[in-house]
């Protein structure tokens, strides 16, 4: 399955895909992006061997404001985006898989994109293939079939998933004050606990701020998209380091929902 994200950068750059990866030709180079564990990763291959000065080039991506997990080989580059609590932002991932292509563009101008391997040449052509047939038909693929328990399970899958991908980050210590000890999903909703410790005088306007800071964040990267399609709620619990419960805050989805949705 294709996260929203990654499909926004398939449509972007006109990728295709297989349903697990997205791949094509981006200017003069290969590229092959796929979710991880806790993590999004792309692969750019270059048209030739990439030179030390290219390799110095593609480590701007490893700093603010990407911060990627940059492993350049002989003839290509991979990123890992690390993600914790919500999706890497897709639009950063455009911002660096472009930036890869021109960097690999600018020292190799005149030579073409690396041939696809085998595996890959022939699923870029099933995708393409079931695409066109498709679009051709006027077949509008949805879930029609019990929409009511599909919409249910979605949503309960879409807490679950969350909440594995953050309990295995877990604790992460938020600031100097502030750590994350552990997540779980119930149903539609994403639990995450935290602990806070000192500074009870500043509680009061506490949980308005941090509510506001959680869903512009949703909101900044586009996976309140996903998240307000599925009915998924987040509890964040905020206990102080003897377990005593300072104050609950609940974000449901209509307090993020996109400027887009219905």
């Amino acid at each position: 399955m294709l996260f929203p994200g990654i499909k926004k950068v398939r449509d972007k750059f006109n990728l295709s895909d297989d349903g697990q990866f997205v791949f094509g030709t981006v200017k003069n180079s290969r590229v092959r992006l796929c979710d991880g564990r806790n993590c999004k990763i792309l692969t750019v291959s270059a048209p030739a061997e990439i030179s030390d000065q290219t390799r110095e080039a593609l480590q701007k991506f490893a700093q603010k404001p990407y911060k990627a997990r940059v492993q350049v080989d002989t003839q290509s580059v991979t990123f890992t985006f690390v993600e914790i609590l919500w999706p890497y932002s897709w639009e950063k991932i455009c911002q660096v898989l472009e930036g890869a292509a021109q960097v690999f563009f600018d020292a190799n101008p005149a030579l073409p994109a690396p041939e696809a391997e085998p595996e890959e040449a022939a699923k870029e052509s099933r995708a393409v293939n079931v695409n066109f047939y498709l679009r051709l038909a006027g077949i509008a693929i949805v879930a029609a079939f019990l929409p009511l328990m599909l919409k249910e399970f979605k949503s309960i899958k879409a807490a679950e998933t969350c909440a594995k991908s953050i309990a295995a980050e877990c604790p992460v210590q938020i600031d100097e004050w502030t750590s994350l000890d552990s997540a779980a999903s119930s149903w539609h909703k994403v639990v995450l606990n935290y602990t806070i410790k000192g500074h009870e005088e500043l509680l009061d306007d506490a949980p308005q701020i941090i509510k506001e800071n959680f869903i512009e964040s949703l909101k900044s990267d586009g996976s309140n998209e996903y998240y307000y399609e599925r009915t998924v709620w987040f509890i964040l619990n905020y206990n102080d380091v003897d377990g005593n419960e300072l104050f609950q805050i609940k974000i449901v989805p209509i307090d993020y929902k996109p400027e887009n949705a219905k």
